[in-house]
């Protein structure tokens, strides 16, 4: 396929999913996460300050970040997503906009622009589209194309996509940065990789992809490290000027408190919380695993690698449950690395079409999955059941019954359109306020 089809395919990819995701977006801030996120964004692109002072009241009731020795309060999130709001409001904001205003536990925004508060729409599609070029390299168009609609409308990177956490810009800019660290286009791969880390900076996990395609290069591993250097210290920088160290992130001491085991356990076979359970696709990475490992075993051994460090990171990373996050959003970014590995057992599965039926049936559960989401915000959902006291916290992670799916499958078969969790189809479809 000539370069020219290559950015066809790409084009067509990407408008297809930013449509998708942008019209499902959910347009408002679901919890304090996003809320401490946009109002820092918010903050810098209308005062050119990063301090979300009037959000000192809520963090008496949830950590937001930390108050610096100026007596401002701070967020604790990355630079990524604050600097990426700022932008998109700073571009699109309306005259006399009133871009944010704390109004209840979980925070609507009344702004005008509305583009900040879709950035994943944006980055979603950016990181479907890198899979579906990453795949290729490794296998034909067909698998391609179904590995992406799996992954992109079957697993929980729909979801995630529709909000405003930084794990969808981060799995999309480190996706990208495989997709050149395999065509060996190093330095663009690198750069791609520092920007990531000012997102998530877990991602610097991803470095060995780079120092594989590099070995042997001395001065091309010199100048590619210098590149990812520079993303650290982006992200140094940024926490000296809000906090005066370097090394101050607005992290609480103990963050990484959960026994490994108690957390992997509910990571992966919890009913309320596990990968499986949000993203069923992804069953079909474990047998994908062996087969890429008799294609490429170098290439496999790094995408586990990168799959189970970040397992074992948010396993231990507390509280247990990981707080009002539908699914399992902190594993969000490694969704295109699980896809790659689901293409190897749908290359398989392409040679025996009897096999067919079952990605086909885990697509459609996990397609299925996202839609119940869509019905009516989850966080809502569960906070209205565990603040009653009908159900309690821990049942949503352990109850079959009362996990956190199972009560909005129940809460949706009493949804009215105007529960719809997207701001965009609300309007399409309904005459509800907003």
């Amino acid at each position: 396929m000539t370069q020219r089809q290559k950015l066809l395919a790409g084009t067509v990819c990407f408008v297809s999913f930013l449509l998708l995701y942008g019209i499902t977006a959910r347009g408002k801030l679901q919890a304090s996460d996003e809320a401490a996120v946009f109002a820092s964004g918010i903050s810098l692109a209308t005062t050119g300050h990063l301090n979300i002072d009037q959000l000192k009241p809520l963090q008496e009731k949830v950590n937001l970040g930390a108050e610096a020795a100026d007596g401002h309060l701070y967020t604790k999130y990355f630079p990524g997503n604050v600097v990426a709001v700022a932008l998109v409001y700073k571009l699109t904001a309306r005259e006399n906009d009133q871009p944010y205003i704390w109004t209840t536990e979980i925070a609507p925004s009344i702004t005008g622009a509305r583009w900040a508060l879709s950035l994943n729409a944006f980055w979603g599609a950016l990181g479907m589209t890198a899979l579906l070029l990453l795949v290729r390299r490794f296998f034909d168009w067909p698998i391609a194309i179904a590995t992406v609609a799996l992954i992109g409308l079957g697993s929980d990177w729909w979801y995630q996509s529709r909000g405003l956490y930084s794990e969808v810009a981060a799995g999309a800019l480190v996706t990208w940065s495989l997709l050149f660290a395999v065509s060996e286009r190093v330095y663009k791969s690198s750069a791609l990789l520092a920007l990531s880390i000012l997102f998530r900076p877990t991602t610097l996990l991803a470095a060995p992809f780079i120092g594989d395609a590099v070995k042997l290069k001395p001065r091309a591993s010199m100048v590619c490290g210098m590149i990812v250097a520079a993303g650290v210290f982006g992200l140094a920088i940024y926490n000296w000027a809000r906090f005066g160290s370097p090394f101050t992130s607005g992290y609480p001491p103990g963050n990484l408190s959960v026994p490994m085991l108690t957390g992997l356990s509910v990571l992966f076979f919890s009913p309320g919380r596990s990968i499986f359970v949000y993203s069923p696709i992804l069953l079909l990475a474990i047998p994908g695993a062996w087969f890429f490992f008799k294609r490429d075993k170098a290439m496999t051994l790094l995408c586990l690698v990168f799959i189970l460090a970040h397992a074992l990171i948010i396993a231990c990373w507390g509280p247990l449950g990981w707080g009002l996050s539908w699914g399992s959003r902190l594993m969000t970014l490694t969704l295109p690395v699980f896809g790659w590995l689901i293409a190897a057992t749908l290359a398989r599965i392409w040679q025996n079409k009897w096999l067919l039926p079952i990605p086909i049936l885990l697509g459609l559960l996990g397609a299925g999955i996202q839609i119940i989401a869509l019905m009516r915000d989850p966080t809502h959902v569960l906070i209205d059941r565990v603040q009653t006291g009908e159900v309690k916290f821990e049942e949503t992670i352990y109850s079959p019954r009362h996990c956190w799916l199972a009560l909005q499958i129940d809460s949706a078969r009493h949804a009215q359109p105007c529960d719809l969790d997207s701001y965009n189809l609300r309007r399409l479809l309904t005459n509800c306020s907003e």
